[in-house]
């Protein structure tokens, strides 16, 4: 059974039993109607890949409006026109107005299959093409965001780096730096030292649990201070940043927004 359900649209009863039943032991999935407008209200209630129609039916919209309302209502769907009267002109007009294909009366069941299987099978590279369309869309508004957030976090930490300037203290200039890590990261130990030689002195810290307030020996990436994780991240030749998480996190030192933090930070103690 072919999953992608066609519209059979005659005004003829017989002409409609027939060719659904011919069709639907063909493995096609058939639904019927007797009129354009009782195909468009079928149409507003579930999709329809494929719509066949007949060109000339009286007392009534033609396949002509029929195919005319399909392509300002719903785009996606295919329309095959079935006429008996197929000329040059009502051809060029059908296919002027979007029609897929048309058909000739009388015709052979093997004709509109080929039709058929042809317009659902360009019926299924439409809607692949139109979910590409979509996932390429919401990529790059996803990266659109990306990189406004990067902006924007960029002109923040020159902002801090600005007013570290002015800070009365060094402390007070390194703050909204460890400010911002502990917000982002949420280490259980964070501070800044400072200092060469033995004994580096911690110049600010944050986080739930303190931290020395000098080291006893030269920083090193994994100083022992109690934690299951450290990070010892040094801050050009004489400072240095420690992280430290009680459990395991998901913080890497080679985030680039963790790394563009740090480089404003040095940058930042360099200018004090």
């Amino acid at each position: 059974m072919i999953p992608e359900c066609v519209l059979l649209v005659d005004d003829d009863p017989v002409v409609r039993e027939t060719l659904g039943e011919a069709l639907a032991k063909r493995g096609y999935t058939i639904e019927a109607s007797s009129s354009a407008e009782g195909a468009l209200e079928r149409m507003a209630q579930r999709e329809f890949s494929v719509v066949v129609t007949d060109l000339n039916m009286p007392g009534g919209a033609s396949g002509l409006d029929l195919l005319s309302a399909i392509r300002q209502r719903f785009p996606e769907t295919l329309c095959v026109l079935v006429t008996g009267f197929a000329t040059l002109d009502n051809s060029i007009q059908a296919l002027k107005q979007g029609a897929y294909d048309l058909i000739q009366k009388p015709f052979q069941m093997a004709e509109i299959e080929v039709v058929l299987d042809r317009a659902l099978d360009h019926a299924r590279l439409l809607k692949k093409l139109a979910a590409y369309r979509e996932e390429l869309e919401a990529r790059i508004y996803a990266r659109t965001r990306e990189l406004r957030e990067v902006q924007r976090e960029a002109l923040e930490l020159c902002d801090l780096t600005a007013r570290a300037q002015d800070a009365d203290a060094l402390p007070a200039a390194l703050g909204p730096f460890l400010d911002r890590i502990e917000a982002r990261w949420s280490p259980d130990g964070l501070a800044c030292y400072q200092g060469d030689g033995d004994g580096p002195v911690c110049l600010v810290q944050r986080g739930p649990r303190p931290l020395p307030a000098r080291l006893p020996g030269p920083p090193r990436p994994r100083p022992g201070l109690g934690y299951l994780e450290e990070h010892g991240i040094p801050l050009g030749g004489t400072a240095w940043l420690y992280l430290g998480f009680i459990d395991r996190s998901a913080f890497s030192p080679t985030d680039p927004s963790f790394q563009l933090l740090v480089r404003h930070l040095e940058l930042a103690l360099r200018v004090r």
